[in-house]
C-alpha cells in the first residue's frame, strides 16, 4: 500500500492450501486483490476495487446417498474389524457387508469444483456544489460479479459398487457461468445553516440490477476403457439452465440532524420492479423510518445514552421460474423431441413477499468509555408468503405458487463491552453477545404442509397455523397420560399420530470475546454457546440399522433389549428417538501474538515497520450432549427451515496456524 496526496492504492496476493481430513480432499485458493483511490482536481474523486479469486475445493463423497455408496454411508453397515485397505496388486478387499468399499472410492474417485471469480467496482464522486449552505455531490457506482465454475466427477468402473447399475464407469461435467452487474446513480444535498442549528440531508436515485446464469450438465455412463472423458460413456444425458433476472429500483431518502447532533430522524422510500414478479413492470413501494436521540453525561457514571427506534419494509423477490408454467423435454417420437407442461405455475398476480420491521433500543457509553451496552428488541412481520399451493390433478397442474400466509418473528439481541482491567502495560477488552428469537405462522390460507425432512416415519419440518416455522414433527405412539389429557378424541393408547417432536431454533445463543494484552504478547479467544434447538440425527439411525453404534449392544438395567435395540424398535413409530438437543459451548478460536521489538527490525532492514509472530487455532473444543460430529450439522444446507438434520456429513475438522506478518 502507498501513494501520494492524489493517489492511494493497497495491492495484496494470498495463496492458500488446506488439506483434508479424507483421502483426496482439500481446498486450495489463490487471489490477488488491487484497490486505486485517485482525486481529479478537487472535486472529482475515483475509486477502483477489484479482486480475482482461484478456488479448488475436493469434497469426497459424503452425506445420504441411499444408494450405500458414500463413505459414512457404508461405514454404518461395515464392523470395524472389516479389512477395507489396499491389497497386493494395487487392488482393493470387497466389502462383504455393503458393495462399496469406501477406502477404494476414496482412493480413486474424482470429485473437483474449479472455479474462477472476479468482482470489482468503479466509483465517481462530483462534488458539483461546495457554497455557503449548500453540498451537493453526485455519486455513480458500478459493480460486477462474473465467476466460472467447473464441477468434474469420475467413478472409474473398478470401484465395487459401479457395476450394481449395468453401467460400469461414471463420468460427470457441469459447467456454470454467472454474470451480476449493477448500477447506482444518485444525488446527496445538505443543507446547513449559518447557525449550524441543523442540517438536512436529501438523497435521491436509482439502482439497475441484472443476473444471468447458465448451467450445463453432462452425465456420461458406461465408460469405454474406463475413460474420463464424459464422450466415453455409451449412455450420455445433457441438461442445461438458464436463467436472466433484471431489477429496477428507485429510492428517496430525507435525513435530518438537529439539537447539537443529539437529534437524528431519518425517512425514506423505495420502489422496486423486477422481472421475477408476474407483473415486472409494476413498482412495490417500500417505506423506512428512524429516530435517535442522543443524552450526554444524564448521570455521573452514564457518559451517553442514545434511544433510538426504526420501522422499515422491505421485499422478499419469488424465485426464477415461479412465475411460469416450465416445459419438460419428454422422449422423441419419430425424431422430434416432445415437451409436456411442468407440474407448477404461478399466480396471476404473484409478487414478492413484504416484510414489516419495528425495532426499539439503547446504546450507552459507561463509566468513562470503559464499558458500552447495546439492547434492541425487535418484531418482523412477513405478509404475503410464497406458498405451493395444491391444485386438482385433474387441472394439469400439481401446484401453484401463490402469496397469502402471515409469518411474525419476535426477537431481542444485546451486547456488552467492557475493560475489566487497563494499565500501563496490561490490558483486558471483554465481549459478549445475546440473541434470542421466536417465530410464528400467524396465518396460513392453505393446508399445513412439509417443507423438508424424510417422512413422518422419520422426521420431517411442517409448516402450519399456529407454530413455529421450524418445528419438527413425526410419528408418536400415544401413552396413557396423552388419553387422559383428552387432546386425541377417538384415540386409544398405542395409536400412532404425528405430532411435533422437537424445533430447530435454539432457546438463546451467547458469544464472549477477550482480548488480552501484556505488552508485546496478545491473546485472543472465542467461546460460542447455543442453549436449546433439535437435531434430527439420521447418522444415528443409520448405524443402528448396521447394529454398530458405539452404544448399540449396552444392557437397559430391568429390560432384556440393549440400548441400539431400543432405539430401533420405535422406528416409524416413535420418530423422536432420533432427536437430540443441539446445545454446545464451542471453544472457537485462540491467537496468541507477539510483536516483535522495532529495534530487532530495523536491525534487519532499515525500512521495515513492525513484525508479528502468531499461533492460532479453530474449531477446538466442543462440549455438547449430541452424539454426533458437530450440533450445528445441516444436511440441506445454511438454509432458514429444515436446517438440523444430520445424515453422515463431512466431519469437522480442528486447524491450527502459525502466521509471520510483516510491514514495510
Amino acid at each position: 500500500s502507498g501513494g501520494t496526496d492524489n493517489t492511494q492504492y493497497f495491492a495484496s496476493a494470498t495463496a492458500k492450501d488446506d488439506g483434508g481430513i479424507i483421502a483426496n480432499t482439500g481446498f486450495k485458493r489463490q487471489a490477488v486483490r488491487l484497490n486505486l483511490d485517485q482525486r481529479l482536481g478537487s472535486r472529482v474523486r475515483a475509486t477502483l476495487n477489484t479482486n480475482y479469486t482461484h478456488t479448488v475445493a475436493q469434497r469426497g463423497l459424503t452425506n445420504n446417498d441411499n444408494t450405500g455408496t458414500s463413505f459414512y454411508v457404508v461405514l454404518s453397515a461395515t464392523p470395524s474389524f472389516v479389512n477395507l485397505g489396499k491389497l497386493p496388486g494395487d487392488t482393493f478387499a470387497l466389502n462383504p457387508f455393503v458393495p462399496s468399499n469406501p477406502v477404494q472410492t476414496a482412493a480413486l474417485m474424482k470429485n473437483d469444483e474449479d472455479v474462477w471469480r472476479f468482482i470489482g467496482s468503479l466509483n465517481a464522486q462530483w462534488d458539483a456544489v461546495q457554497a455557503g449552505s449548500h453540498y451537493l455531490r453526485f455519486i455513480a457506482t458500478g459493480g460486477l460479479d462474473q465467476f466460472s465454475q467447473q464441477n468434474s466427477l469420475f467413478f472409474p468402473p473398478e470401484l465395487q459398487f459401479e457395476p450394481n447399475d449395468g453401467e460400469p464407469g461414471t463420468s460427470l461435467l457441469t459447467n456454470s457461468d454467472n454474470l451480476n452487474f449493477n448500477v447506482n446513480a444518485s444525488a446527496v444535498h445538505t443543507y446547513t445553516p449559518s447557525s449550524n442549528a441543523f442540517s438536512a440531508t436529501t438523497s435521491i436515485g436509482l439502482q439497475h440490477a441484472h443476473r444471468e446464469l447458465n448451467v450445463a450438465r453432462i452425465t456420461s455412463r458406461n465408460l469405454t476403457a474406463g475413460q474420463e472423458i464424459v464422450s466415453a460413456g455409451t449412455n450420455i444425458q445433457i441438461t442445461e439452465e438458464r436463467s436472466e433476472i433484471k431489477d429496477l429500483g428507485f429510492f428517496a431518502q430525507e435525513e435530518f440532524l438537529a439539537d447539537q447532533q443529539r437529534l437524528l430522524l431519518t425517512a425514506g422510500i423505495r420502489a422496486d420492479q423486477s422481472s421475477l414478479n408476474a407483473d415486472a413492470t409494476k413498482l412495490y413501494y417500500f417505506p423506512k423510518a428512524s429516530g435517535a436521540y442522543r443524552f450526554r453525561n444524564p448521570t455521573s457514571w452514564i457518559d451517553e445514552l442514545k434511544v433510538r427506534g426504526a420501522y422499515g419494509e422491505s421485499g422478499n423477490e419469488p424465485l426464477y421460474g415461479q412465475k411460469f408454467t416450465g416445459l419438460r423435454i419428454t422422449g422423441k417420437v419419430g425424431g422430434v423431441a416432445g415437451t409436456v407442461a411442468g407440474d407448477t405455475t404461478g399466480a396471476k398476480d404473484l409478487r414478492p413477499e413484504r416484510d414489516r420491521e419495528f425495532e426499539g433500543g439503547i446504546d450507552a457509553t459507561l463509566w468513562g468509555s470503559r464499558a458500552n451496552l447495546e439492547f434492541t428488541v425487535y418484531q418482523k412481520n412477513v405478509s404475503d408468503l410464497l406458498l405451493p399451493r395444491q391444485l386438482a390433478p385433474s387441472g394439469g397442474v400439481n401446484f401453484e405458487i401463490v402469496n397469502g400466509g402471515n409469518l411474525r418473528t419476535r426477537g431481542v439481541e444485546a451486547a456488552l463491552g467492557l475493560v475489566p482491567l487497563q494499565k500501563s502495560d496490561l490490558t483486558w477488552l471483554f465481549r459478549t453477545t445475546f440473541s434470542l428469537n421466536r417465530s410464528l405462522i400467524t396465518e396460513l390460507p392453505l393446508s399445513s404442509f412439509i417443507a423438508g425432512g424424510f417422512g413422518a416415519s422419520i422426521g420431517e419440518f411442517r409448516i402450519e397455523q399456529g407454530a413455529s416455522p421450524t418445528q419438527m414433527v413425526g410419528n408418536d405412539t400415544l401413552t396413557t397420560a396423552d388419553i387422559a389429557s383428552g387432546q386425541y378424541p377417538g384415540h386409544a393408547v398405542g395409536d400412532i399420530v404425528v405430532r411435533k417432536i422437537g424445533d430447530a431454533n435454539p432457546d438463546f445463543r451467547m458469544s464472549f470475546t477477550n482480548d488480552i494484552t501484556y505488552g508485546r504478547l496478545s491473546l485472543h479467544f472465542l467461546l460460542d454457546w447455543q442453549h436449546g434447538s433439535d437435531i434430527l440425527n439420521l447418522t444415528r439411525l443409520l448405524y443402528d440399522f448396521g447394529q454398530v453404534t458405539p452404544d448399540y449392544a449396552n444392557p437397559i438395567p430391568g429390560k432384556t433389549e440393549t440400548v441400539g435395540e431400543h432405539r430401533l424398535a420405535g422406528f416409524q413409530v416413535v420418530s423422536k428417538n432420533y432427536v437430540e438437543s443441539a446445545t454446545f459451548l464451542k471453544l472457537r478460536e485462540v491467537t496468541l501474538t507477539y510483536d516483535l521489538p522495532a529495534t530487532f527490525m530495523h536491525s534487519l532492514w532499515s525500512g521495515a515497520r513492525y513484525g508479528r509472530l502468531s499461533v492460532s487455532g479453530r474449531n477446538l473444543l466442543t462440549s455438547s450432549p449430541y452424539t454426533g460430529l458437530d450440533p450445528e450439522v445441516s444436511n440441506f444446507g445454511n438454509q432458514a427451515v429444515a436446517r438440523n438434520i444430520d445424515v453422515a456429513p463431512f466431519p469437522p475438522s480442528r486447524s491450527f496456524w502459525f502466521s509471520v506478518e510483516l510491514g514495510f
